[in-house]
C-alpha cells in the first residue's frame, strides 16, 4: 500500500477512524504527525483482538475457494451478497465453524452442506454448529445470504462516490477490513481461490481479481461482471471497483517470449489521458521486476491498475492494484506509486505476511522497489540518492512489530533502508541471489520475518542475527558516529612514500542498541589516488590501522552512504 495525500490512522479504542489531511509528499509531514500521536502505541494494542481459542477453532479448517457474488442498491449506499465457502475440515474435533463478518451487517440465511444451518452471532463472528457432521478430512460447504451498508473503518474500506456523474464503488481491506463487507475467515495464513461475480448498472464495469470470465446482460438492464483467480489469495487483497470506467490495454512478454499477458487499465474517463501518461512505463516495469526478483507471479492471469475514490494512496490488490485519483495528475509525479504497488504483487501479494507484525516485508520491499528502479533507468548515483531521501533522520519504533500505526514510516522507509544495508553487508550477487530465492520459497504462501532471516543465512552462508536484531527485531535507532585519523610514514621509515593510516572510530549513540556491528567501508584520499579498504566495527570504541601507498589527504567513511547512520569527524587522540 502506498499512503499519500491523506493519511487515515487508528485510534486505540477499536479501529474508529480518525482523518488528518497532509499535503506532502510523501511522508515527511505524516512521520511527525503519527510519531507523535502514537509515540507509546504498539500495534498490538490496537489491533483487532483475535481470541486465541477461535483463532484454533479456525485453524481447524483449510479454505480452498470462495465464490462471492454482489449487487449493489447504489443510492443507500447498500449491497446484497451471497457467499459460498468451499473449506477442508483439518480435524475431527471441528464442531463450530467461526467466520468473522461485522455484526453491522444482516445475514438472513445460511446453509452447511446445502442444509439449513444453525448458527449465532457474536463480537463480529458468526459461528455455525457443525455438529461433528463433516469428518476429518471431508469437505465443507457453507453458503450465506446477507446484505447491509458496509462501514467505513478506514482507509476509505468500502467507499460510494461519484465521478463523471456515475457512481464508483470500491473496496480497500488492508488490514482486517475485508469482514467489513463479506464474511470469511480473516487470517492471512489461509489463502484460497476466488470467485468474484458483480452485477452493476448497464452503464458501469465491475472489476475484481484474476481473469474475466464473462460479461453478461441481465433482463433486468443490468450487467454481470464475472471473476475468477487460480492463484492462492488472501482475504485483504480481495478487491472490487465498479465505476464508468475507460479501459484498455498493453501486452507483457515473459523474457523467453513463451507468454503473453494483458496489462488491463481502468480509468474515470475525465483522467484517461493523464493516466495514459502517468501508467505508460507499466509493461517495462514488469520486465525489469520480473528479471530482477523472478517471473510476475500471476502469469497466467493478468496485472492491472484501476483507478478508485481513494485520496489517500494506492492499494495492491492481487492482479489488480487499485489506484487513487489524485495519483493520476498527467505529469508521471507519482510514478514512484506506480513501481510500489507493482513490486507488491511478488512481495504482499505471492508472498504475504504471516502477521501484521511483519508488515515491513511488504512495504519495506515495495519501498525499496522503487530505488532499484530508479537505479535502473538512472544509474546507481539516482539509487543511493533515493535511498537519502527515504531516510528521516529518525524512525519511531522497530521495523519489526511496529509501534502504533502499522502503516508508518518506520516500515516503508526504514524497511527499506533494511534492505539496502543488507546489500551492502552482503554484496549485490549474494543480495539478489536472497530476494529471488526467498520470493521463490515463499510464494503463494505467507512468510515472516524469520523466515526471511533464515533465507538470507542460508544463501549468505553468513550468521546475520546480529543484523536482524539491531536493525529489525531490537533496535530502533542508528549508530551515531565520532571518528578522526592520522598517519605516520610506514614503519617508521621517513620519505618511504609509504604511510600507515590510523582512524579511530567510536560509536556515541544513546539508544537500546549500545554497538551497531557493520562492515565499514572506507576512502582513504592520497596523493598518488584513492583506496579503499573495508573494517568490520564490532566495538564501541575501535582502531584501525592501514598502509596505503601515498600520503592521506582526506578519510571518508562510507562515502555511498550503506548505513543509516548520523557521522561526525572529531579531533584525533592518540589509543591509551
Amino acid at each position: 500500500m502506498a499512503l499519500l495525500i491523506a493519511v487515515s490512522f487508528w485510534t486505540f479504542a477499536g479501529f474508529k477512524l480518525i482523518k488528518t489531511a497532509i499535503s506532502a509528499k510523501p511522508f515527511k509531514t505524516c512521520a511527525r504527525v503519527l510519531a507523535a500521536k502514537y509515540e507509546n502505541y504498539k500495534y498490538s494494542d490496537i489491533e483487532r483482538v483475535n481470541d486465541s481459542s477461535i483463532v484454533a477453532y479456525q485453524n481447524l479448517y483449510d479454505v480452498q475457494n470462495y465464490k462471492l457474488r454482489l449487487s449493489f442498491n447504489i443510492p443507500d449506499k447498500y449491497i446484497f451478497g451471497d457467499l459460498e465457502m468451499n473449506a477442508l475440515n483439518l480435524s475431527d474435533t471441528l464442531n463450530k465453524i467461526y467466520m468473522n463478518f461485522s455484526g453491522g451487517m444482516k445475514v438472513s440465511r445460511i446453509l452447511l452442506n446445502g442444509s439449513e444451518a444453525v448458527y449465532t452471532r457474536s463480537d463480529d463472528y458468526i459461528i455455525i454448529d457443525s455438529k461433528n457432521k463433516t469428518p476429518k478430512s471431508g469437505n465443507i460447504s457453507v453458503e450465506i445470504k446477507y446484505e447491509g451498508a458496509p462501514k467505513d473503518e478506514g482507509f476509505n474500506s468500502f467507499g460510494f462516490k461519484n465521478f463523471d456523474e456515475e457512481p464508483a464503488i470500491h473496496s480497500l481491506s488492508e488490514p482486517e477490513n475485508a469482514p467489513l463487507w463479506w464474511p470469511c475467515k480473516d487470517l492471512t495464513t489461509d489463502k484460497f481461490t476466488s470467485e468474484v461475480i458483480l452485477n452493476v448498472p448497464s452503464q458501469l464495469t465491475g472489476v475484481s481479481n484474476g481473469l474475466l470470465q464473462e460479461v453478461k446482460d441481465e433482463p433486468d438492464g443490468t450487467k454481470t461482471f464475472y471473476w475468477k483467480s487460480n492463484y492462492p489469495i488472501t482475504t485483504y487483497l480481495v478487491s472490487i471497483a465498479v465505476a464508468k470506467y475507460d479501459t484498455w490495454s498493453d501486452t507483457y512478454y515473459t523474457a523467453d517470449s513463451s507468454k503473453k499477458m494483458n496489462v488491463d487499465y481502468y480509468t474515470y474517463p475525465s483522467y484517461t489521458e493523464k493516466a495514459k501518461t502517468d501508467w505508460k512505463h507499466t509493461v517495462s516495469m514488469l520486465d525489469f521486476f520480473s528479471k530482477t526478483f523472478g517471473e510476475y507471479p500471476f502469469i497466467n492471469e493478468k496485472y492491472g491498475m484501476a483507478m478508485i475514490g481513494w485520496s489517500g494512496g494506492a492499494m495492491e490488490h492481487q492482479t489488480i492494484s487499485s489506484m487513487g485519483y489524485t495519483l493520476v495528475t498527467g505529469n508521471e509525479r507519482f510514478e514512484d506509486v506506480v513501481v510500489h504497488e507493482l513490486v507488491h504483487q511478488w512481495f504482499g501479494d505471492a508472498v504475504s505476511p504471516k502477521t501484521w507484525k511483519d508488515i515491513w516485508l511488504n512495504e519495506g520491499f515495495a519501498t525499496y522497489g522503487e530505488a532499484l528502479w530508479e537505479e535502473h533507468i538512472n544509474g546507481k548515483e539516482a539509487y543511493f540518492n533515493t535511498m537519502k531521501k527515504e531516510d528521516y533522520g529518525h524512525f519511531q519504533g522497530t521495523v519489526y512489530d511496529p509501534e502504533g500505526f502499522i502503516f508508518g514510516p518506520v516500515v516503508y522507509k526504514k524497511g527499506a533502508w533494511c534492505l539496502h544495508m543488507l546489500r551492502g553487508v552482503v554484496g549485490d550477487s549474494v543480495f539478489f541471489n536472497v530476494v529471488r530465492t526467498y520470493y521463490e520459497k515463499y510464494k503463494y504462501k505467507t512468510a515472516d520475518t524469520r523466515d526471511f532471516k533464515n533465507v538470507c543465512e542460508q544463501v549468505s552462508g553468513t550468521d546475520l542475527t546480529y543484523f536482524f536484531n539491531q536493525w529489525i527485531f531490537d533496535g530502533s535507532g542508528r549508530p551515531e558516529y565520532k571518528y578522526s585519523w592520522k598517519y605516520d610514514d610506514f614503519m617508521d621509515q621517513k620519505n618511504s612514500g609509504f604511510y600507515t593510516m590510523r582512524l579511530n572510530l567510536r560509536q556515541t549513540q544513546e539508544d537500546d542498541i549500545e554497538v551497531y556491528k557493520m562492515p565499514v567501508k572506507v576512502i582513504v584520499r592520497t596523493d598518488k589516488g584513492d583506496e579503499e579498504f573495508s573494517f568490520f566495527n564490532d566495538m564501541r570504541t575501535q582502531q584501525f590501522e592501514q598502509p596505503v601507498n601515498g600520503k592521506p589527504i582526506e578519510v571518508i567513511i562510507d562515502n555511498e552512504n550503506w548505513i543509516l547512520k548520523k557521522i561526525e569527524k572529531e579531533e584525533y587522540k592518540d589509543k591509551n
